[in-house]
């Protein structure tokens, strides 16, 4: 079992963000949150998670206090099982040294969101980080000894030269980090850019091809559309959740999946807080396979047969195969097809959302 936990207070909505959050909460509302968190986990949750992630929001905008409280509630109420991997995302503006010390005592992973190195390109964003806080929490974040940490940088953003994007991954790598999340900037519908951006795939692909040659030069390989990491430091919460792992998910707008429906909670914490109960995305197995199989796709391994096998409810290989085969044909020289194996190529990688399209 894999848990997910949606924090979702911001001290302001940057311009690219969809993800559902409170900007500008106070700490009533923080405290709200927090006593409708331990009400929920202190009803039960699956014993031995084998993850638990952390998510946003700015999880670690509360106090000192409050995110010590936090901490508290997760080791009063959750089993974690032995090895596990425990992850919670941060903003660099809101650490300090106390709260790295604090978040290492529980976190053994810290998922930081940089998005740029750049100050001007962080500004036209809207983020509010200094260069100076930037590196100090950098610093901190390296001798702090998580077993991993992740870095999210944004991409072909306003302004953005291709010799700017390598200087971001060139001082991502120089900073240490294990993993690097790499996200074109997209014109998402609820975001305050998404009004006023139009996409451009092509320069988006030149720069997606930059961070491959850049990050692996470093030994940090792509094994995601979006993700790259040194060997052993990959998300093993994204990888359970890719290849259809049974989650719980807690919060506003956090979703969980039991192995045939997909459980979201309400995109609105007022709501969550008065206990509108998760909106149940019921859909045909053969259609909740399907997403799974189109998912797990836009890892660099695709599907073994071994591993196709583990998903709830799975259906014959062979069918597995006949579809990959059917895409083919659409998508020629999209797809490696072996007896065991089925993944994209790297051109195929490119048209994932095409070929999804075909699945879902």
């Amino acid at each position: 079992m894999n848990c997910y936990i949606h924090v979702p207070f911001c001290a302001v909505k940057c311009g690219y963000c969809a993800f559902y959050s409170e900007a500008g909460a106070d700490d009533k509302l923080i405290d709200a949150y927090f006593d409708r968190l331990e009400m929920q986990l202190s009803s039960g949750v699956p014993e031995d998670l084998q993850t638990l992630y952390i998510g946003g929001g700015t999880p670690t905008l509360p106090d000192f206090s409050r995110l010590e409280r936090f901490i508290g509630i997760l080791s009063e109420n959750l089993t974690i099982a032995p090895g596990a991997e425990v992850s919670i995302e941060a903003n660099p503006e809101t650490l300090d040294e106390a709260k790295v010390a604090l978040l290492r005592k529980y976190f053994n992973r810290l998922s930081l969101g940089v998005q740029s190195f750049n100050p001007v390109s962080r500004e036209h964003i809207g983020r509010r980080c200094s260069q100076e806080k930037l590196l100090e929490v950098l610093e901190l974040v390296k001798n702090a000894g998580f077993n991993s940490w992740n870095c999210d940088l944004i991409y072909a953003l306003p302004g953005q030269s291709a010799a700017m994007w390598k200087d971001d991954l060139h001082a991502v790598c120089s900073a240490g980090a294990d993993h690097v999340s790499c996200y074109a900037l997209t014109p998402e519908e609820n975001s305050r850019l998404g009004a006023i951006l139009e996409a451009d795939d092509d320069r988006a692909a030149d720069f997606y091809h930059i961070a491959d040659k850049i990050l692996s030069a470093y030994g940090i390989k792509r094994y995601e559309i979006s993700n790259y990491a040194r060997p052993g430091h990959e998300c093993r919460h994204n990888r359970n959740v890719w290849r259809g792992g049974l989650l719980r998910g807690f919060g506003p707008a956090a979703a969980g999946f039991d192995g045939n429906d997909r459980m979201i909670q309400v995109e609105s914490l007022e709501s969550w807080l008065a206990g509108v109960p998760p909106e149940i995305d019921k859909i045909s197995r053969s259609a909740r396979l399907n997403e799974i199989f189109a998912v797990n796709l836009r890892t660099v391994d695709g599907w073994e047969r071994r591993m196709w096998e583990k998903v709830p409810h799975a259906d014959d290989w062979g069918n597995r195969l006949d579809i990959s085969n059917n895409l083919q044909k659409i998508f020629p020289d999209c797809l490696l097809i072996t007896e065991n194996s089925i993944k994209l190529t790297g051109n195929g990688l490119l048209f994932w959302n095409s070929i999804a399209q075909e699945l879902f």
